[in-house]
């Protein structure tokens, strides 16, 4: 008896999972019909096209290639810090080099702009023309520092005014729709299935 019921609900199982597969392709492709949800290889597309805009416009010079670009926006969006980004890349070493990037990429953390000096100081100095030693005498830090935040600034004002991040968004917003809609229909799906099995066994 038990050995019928569960040789039943494996052949059951096995017949839902068949059905969800074609499923969720009929819903996607509903969806991308509409323009409402685009596939995996086409968010990739999507992402690439978009850096290597960014590349041409901002002549962007890296040792990351322009995949590896569109990887590091959609791990910093996944919530990836520099270090492990540098990790799924294939070198934990390539940090320094993922932080550089990303900030040229528009991608700010909370602590890019939080810079060790007044903020209006430094906007003041750099709109006088003042060279990068002066502003650092000026503001007590290393020269450095003077550059990296130069970079950072000016990144950040070319942000709000090219409107690149907005792009990734709704990029990426299709990937996470994507992504929710197939893990609903797969968890849910067999999930139904399983409490109404367990139901009638008890019965």
């Amino acid at each position: 008896m038990v050995g019928e019921y569960l040789s039943g609900k494996t052949d059951h199982l096995r017949e839902l999972v068949l059905k969800i597969a074609p499923t969720t392709k009929v819903v996607e492709k509903q969806a991308t019909k509409h323009g409402h949800l685009r596939g995996s290889s086409e968010i990739e597309r999507a992402l690439l096209d978009v850096v290597n805009q960014m590349i041409k416009v901002y002549k962007i010079q890296t040792k990351l290639s322009s995949e590896q670009l569109a990887a590091v926006v959609r791990l910093f969006y996944k919530g990836l810090s520099d270090t492990e980004i540098a990790e799924r890349l294939g070198d934990r070493a390539l940090n320094k080099t993922v932080s550089r990037a990303r900030i040229k990429l528009h991608l700010f953390r909370e602590s890019d702009l939080k810079p060790p000096f007044n903020k209006v100081d430094f906007l003041a100095l750099a709109e006088a023309g003042k060279s990068v030693k002066e502003m650092s005498e000026a503001l007590s830090v290393a020269p450095s520092t003077i550059s990296e935040y130069k970079n950072i600034f000016e990144s950040q004002k070319a942000s709000e005014r090219d409107g690149y991040i907005k792009r990734f968004l709704e990029i990426l917003s299709d990937q996470d729709v994507s992504e929710r809609m197939v893990s609903h229909i797969s968890k849910d799906g067999l999930q139904d299935t399983m409490d109404t099995d367990y139901e009638v066994a008890e019965a």
